[in-house]
């Protein structure tokens, strides 16, 4: 059911001119509409962008018939959101107190309390205090609603030095200073002078050992807890003779101390410096260790293929840990380098039985075929789910009507609240629809993975193959990366700014467009899928003649940036591919080859009937030089 597959209904042209009556307030045609729409699936909609774009003139009971007759929709939450900002906005104080209710909006809670405060009860006054302390002292920036609440504290003499204090040590944690130095406006001179000592401390964690006597108390304290760690990254040893010398002096307790020693242990094995491997064992061996530090100790074991330490360091993991399928892999590795054949081909075997990265590389350990375990197709009676959940009535007029991000809002809702033994009946028809990002996460609810044909949808076929044999890269490899970036949303957009299928920085659009004569690198161009397939494309082709076809540094700069695969390759002596995988720093960015690697073996199984096996497409990475056995 793509958008706009067929001529509009009577209602559904209707309801399109009823939205732009209700932009231009034709009140007469906008009654009629109504009239003409009550029984349409779409009708709440009507209504709704009604009261939303007239929140002014809209009666107040109309709005409360409307909250309490769709309280089921999320429309009705997004009303009460428009109006408490409307009340706000009006100073109705009364009325916004009687209609609040709990909102993750700053403003909306500063306007709650200050309501309280001026017009609530002696009890709602007290709470409303407390709460508003609370808020004020975790706000980054203080909202322009904040402020008067801030005022209303003052006045009533709730408003503490030891708040003020709370909020600048968090403000220098998340290292936001200038906000830190003006919130120190409430403070003494003297004080003031203690926060900018402690601010160039965490800045310059150098002078730890020399600047952190100028001041004293907890802010002493606390200076030293932040600095630290900053410092591990630059002189782990420095870190650790400052945490010896000065814990117990400023009153660090045993719980802080172990945590800053998993800090400087972390710090430096995020860059893999010589000593963090001596600071992850120190900290794991006495019991302080945390499920990351053994990671990163593991991590630096098999980067440097020191295959017994490995082997013990697995041993220090949880037993899900142990029995995950990278830690099982791992461990097989490290037997068969050891030489215990027997035992690593018995969990090579078992691994390779499953559908995922480590599966398919214990395969290729063993030379087993891959295995792909689909599921059969889901029947699907469509007339009786859709009649049982109105949420779909709904996502189907909307998409019809070319509504398609607003269809998409309404899947978010829906999804979590169908039952479980009905989500592979959603995800199949999902997929019917053309709705491929809610088939994906259909299945992720339900947690079933084996219905392939649901979870690797195969869209925009043309573009892609079009633009493989182009680029000379394989169609497999771009469906893996639109699969991973965006679960074949066309209109995402990331916080970062990517944007579409192929999630490209507008930044990164322009320069391939300029190499391959394609201007069109605006945002809105990029959420177009053909345009946006083309220049992802063109980037994969960039990224692998920068990495002479090597897939695995080429997927890896696609996700972190080509000047991140220069800092984790610089000066590397051989190494397998999978070893480098898997001690590659960035979690979000290991996670994403592996990921990617494994949707393009499956694509490529699902388009052509046949694989490219992992092994074959991971080249050693790194210089000449082979590593000694350890």
């Amino acid at each position: 059911m793509s958008a706009q597959a067929q001529p509009l209904s009577i209602e559904q042209k209707a309801y399109i001119d009823a939205y732009e009556a209700i932009k231009r307030n034709d009140r007469a045609a906008i009654a009629s509409y109504k009239q003409q729409l009550q029984n349409y699936t779409l009708y709440p909609y009507v209504l709704y962008h009604d009261y939303r774009v007239n929140i002014d003139s809209t009666p107040p009971r109309v709005i409360e018939f409307f909250l309490n007759r769709y309280q089921d929709l999320y429309l009705s939450d997004k009303l009460r959101t428009h109006w408490l900002k409307h009340l706000a906005a009006t100073k109705q104080w009364p009325e916004y107190l009687l209609h609040y209710t709990p909102q993750n909006s700053q403003s909306l809670q500063c306007n709650f309390y200050h309501a309280s405060i001026a017009f609530g009860t002696d009890a709602q006054k007290e709470k409303a205090i407390s709460a508003a302390q609370q808020l004020w002292q975790s706000l980054i920036e203080i909202p322009e609603a904040c402020v008067s609440v801030e005022t209303a504290l003052r006045n009533q003499k709730k408003f503490t030095a030891q708040m003020v204090w709370n909020r600048i040590t968090l403000l220098i944690q998340k290292k936001q200073f200038s906000r830190a130095q003006d919130a120190s406006k409430d403070l003494s001179n003297a004080d003031k002078k203690v926060v900018n000592a402690w601010i160039n401390i965490v800045r310059n964690p150098n002078l730890t050992s020399k600047e952190i006597t100028t001041i004293s108390g907890f802010a002493r304290k606390e200076a030293f807890i932040q600095a630290v760690p900053y410092l591990a990254s630059q002189n782990p040893q420095l870190a650790q003779s400052a945490l010896a010398e000065f814990a117990e002096p400023y009153g660090l307790n045993q719980s802080q101390r172990i945590d800053i020693q998993r800090k400087i242990a972390l710090r430096s094995a995020y860059r893999y410096q010589e000593e963090a491997k001596a600071l992850l064992e120190n900290v794991n061996t006495q019991g302080n260790g945390s499920e990351e530090t053994i990671r990163w100790q593991a991590q630096i074991a098999l980067r440097n293929s020191r295959w017994i330490d490995l082997l013990d360091t697995i041993e220090l993991m949880s037993k899900e840990e142990q029995d995950s399928n990278q830690w099982r892999y791992w461990r097989a590795r490290a037997l068969e380098a050891r030489g215990d054949q027997k035992t690593a081909h018995t969990l090579y075997q078992t691994l390779a039985q499953k559908r995922n990265y480590y599966g398919f590389l214990a395969a290729d350990r063993i030379r087993l075929p891959y295995q792909f375990n689909p599921e059969k197709n889901t029947q699907l009676d469509q007339t009786a789910l859709i009649k049982k959940y109105p949420a779909l009535q709904r996502i189907a007029e909307l998409i019809a009507v070319d509504w398609v991000k607003t269809a998409q809002v309404e899947w978010h809702y829906f999804l979590p609240n169908v039952a479980p033994d009905e989500l592979i009946s959603i995800a199949t028809l999902a997929k019917q629809w053309e709705q491929y990002p809610h088939a994906i996460r259909s299945l992720a609810l339900a947690k079933e993975w084996d219905h392939i044909n649901l979870r690797f949808p195969t869209p925009h076929k043309e573009p892609v193959m079009e633009n493989a044999k182009k680029n000379d890269i394989e169609a497999a490899w771009i469906y893996g990366i639109i699969r991973r970036e965006s679960a074949f949303n066309e209109d995402i957009r990331s916080s970062a700014g990517a944007v579409g299928l192929m999630q490209i920085m507008p930044k990164t659009a322009k320069y391939i467009g300029k190499r391959i004569g394609n201007d069109k690198t605006s945002i809105y161009a990029l959420t177009e899928a053909k345009n946006n397939i083309q220049l992802g494309s063109a980037y994969m082709r960039y990224l692998s003649d920068k990495y002479n076809d090597n897939k695995v540094l080429a997927t890896a700069a696609y996700n972190a940036g080509p000047h991140r695969v220069a800092q984790w390759t610089q000066n590397l002596l051989k190494l397998d591919a999978d070893q480098w995988v898997d001690s590659i720093p960035f979690t979000e960015t290991r996670n994403y080859v592996k990921a990617v690697l494994e949707y393009t073996t499956v694509f490529n199984s699902l388009l052509h009937g046949q694989y490219a096996r992992l092994s074959d497409q991971m080249p050693a990475i790194g210089s000449d030089n082979k590593l000694a056995e350890k």
